[in-house]
């Protein structure tokens, strides 16, 4: 009995046809939106473990520098791994006039990956024991140079407070 009344209310409502296409509308829209929220998640979670990978990686490296002694290394970097797609071109003739287009090449829907980028890094810093011999610090920068192809610019190394 109260199920038919609350029927009756609901078809009484003026452009209930709106109403149900709006709720509809917004229902679509918040599951794109946390879909998108959860890969943007994944992304940085992977960017995060490549560059503490890294930083690891150069600090056991500098560790071992002679003179060097206990070293920290944090990177900054600027944007997330970069994907490179796969192409086909595709060459057309009509009339003497050659055309060529190209097209990201699709597996299952998905676009095909051939390659991807590590994020860019901007910079690093290294604090360690030994910095203050220029020789020390001279060896710092170009391990750091040579492991992540930055500038040396792009280096600083310092000393532990004492």
């Amino acid at each position: 009995m109260k199920l038919r009344k609350i029927i009756e209310k609901i078809k009484s409502v003026k452009n209930i046809e709106l109403y149900a296409a709006l709720v509809l509308a917004a229902v679509v829209v918040i599951i794109i939106f946390a879909g998108s929220a959860q890969k943007n998640t994944a992304k940085s979670s992977s960017d995060d473990s490549y560059i503490s990978e890294m930083e690891h990686k150069i600090c056991s490296v500098v560790e071992k520098i002679d003179g060097c002694g206990k070293a920290s290394v944090a990177i900054s970097y600027a944007s997330n791994e970069e994907k490179v797609y796969a192409y086909e071109t595709e060459t057309t003739s009509s009339g003497g006039v050659i055309k060529q287009s190209n097209s990201i090449v699709t597996y299952k829907g998905e676009p095909l990956v051939t390659t991807t980028l590590p994020p860019k890094i901007l910079g690093v810093v290294v604090v360690a024991e030994g910095a203050k011999d220029p020789i020390v610090k001279y060896r710092i920068i170009n391990v750091v140079v040579t492991l992540l192809d930055v500038q040396a610019k792009d280096v600083q190394v310092l000393t532990y407070k004492s």
